[in-house]
């Protein structure tokens, strides 16, 4: 054995061989220098903030939801949705219909009938399923036998309240028929009732027309007592002013008294002539409304004017001229 292996054997085998001092053969480790270590350090933090594969992976997600392509049409899909909603519905008003049912009958409105006599007319009895009974059948039924009545109008209020708004002639009109019994009927022309001998003289007599076979409930219908007639060569000349444009002339000057609020004030309506219609307002004017034209402004004007009339001639009675209703004038008969 030589000198080298004896010194392998004494050295022990945890003990490491000593860094070799750098000598000419090994290189020197070269300091990097400030300017490269600014520019490394920066380098890795541009690095580490773009992060390239996160950055094109964020913005094609978004890219895929903002530009994401909808759904296809699904018409089995609609239908089923529908279905679902009809049949939810259907679930609703059935129970509804079985569940609730008439249980309070409230009426509002009336005057000359009582309440009992307005349900009694109406056919509606408690127990009737709330939803289902018919409104216009009921309202009809209310119409047609309580004549007074002029408009109903229904409400319900769950869990069995029908509510029953009704709306009554306020005042009614005296017309005579053809045998000279008067007649009482409403502003929209329905028979309302027959009126006993003298009657008539609480009411405002309409004049020009008579009823033909009236009928209590109905609509009013003018008797034509004038006939066409024909001329020498054989050709019909037909009626100038028909007993129809009569009656419907006068129900518009009704109506238009009781949009103005002149109701009981005027003795008689006279449309005999229509282009000289006439009427008497209280016991002091006789008001002469010409023919038939402007007559809804007329009437509007026709308290104001008369107002003014008794304010110069507070005991003057005469004749109140609204054929010209830029041109009123006033004839007193007396002083």
């Amino acid at each position: 054995m030589d000198t080298k292996e004896k010194e392998r054997v004494r050295r022990p085998q945890s003990e490491k061989p000593k860094a070799k001092a750098p000598g000419k053969g090994t290189p020197k480790t070269k300091r990097p220098s400030p300017t490269a270590s600014r520019s490394n350090v920066k380098g890795q933090a541009q690095t580490s903030r773009r992060k390239p594969s996160q950055t094109k992976q964020k913005r094609s997600i978004a890219e895929d939801v903002v530009y994401l392509p909808p759904k296809p049409f699904s018409r089995k899909r609609l239908l089923l949705r529908l279905a679902t909603v009809v049949a939810v519905v259907f679930a609703f008003v059935f129970s509804v219909s079985i569940f609730f049912k008439v249980e309070k009958v409230v009426v509002s409105g009336n005057e000359r009938y009582s309440a009992e006599a307005i349900l009694e007319a109406s056919g509606i009895q408690m127990g009737d399923k709330l939803l289902t009974f018919s409104r216009a059948k009921a309202g009809g039924k209310i119409i047609g036998k309580l004549h007074f009545v002029e408009n109903v109008r229904f409400g319900i209020k769950l869990p069995g309240t029908v509510y029953i708004e009704i709306t009554e002639v306020e005042v009614g009109y005296a017309v005579s028929d053809a045998n000279g019994t008067w007649w009482l009927i409403s502003a929209g022309g329905k028979v309302l009732q027959q009126l006993s001998s003298g009657e008539n003289s609480g009411y405002t007599n309409v004049l020009g027309f008579k009823l033909e076979k009236p009928v209590i409930g109905s609509q009013a219908v003018a008797l034509e007592e004038e006939q066409p007639t024909t001329d020498e060569a054989g050709n019909t000349i037909p009626v100038a002013v028909t007993a129809e444009k009569r009656l419907s002339t006068a129900m518009n000057i009704l109506q238009y008294l009781e949009q103005n609020g002149i109701i009981g004030e005027a003795a008689f309506v006279d449309v005999t002539d229509l282009s000289n219609i006439s009427m008497q307002y209280g016991s002091r004017y006789q008001v002469l409304l010409g023919n038939d034209t402007q007559l809804s402004y007329k009437i509007s004007i026709l308290k104001a004017a008369a107002a003014k009339v008794s304010e110069d001639y507070p005991y003057s009675t005469g004749t109140l001229n609204l054929s010209d209703p830029n041109n009123i004038r006033f004839d007193q008969t007396d002083s």
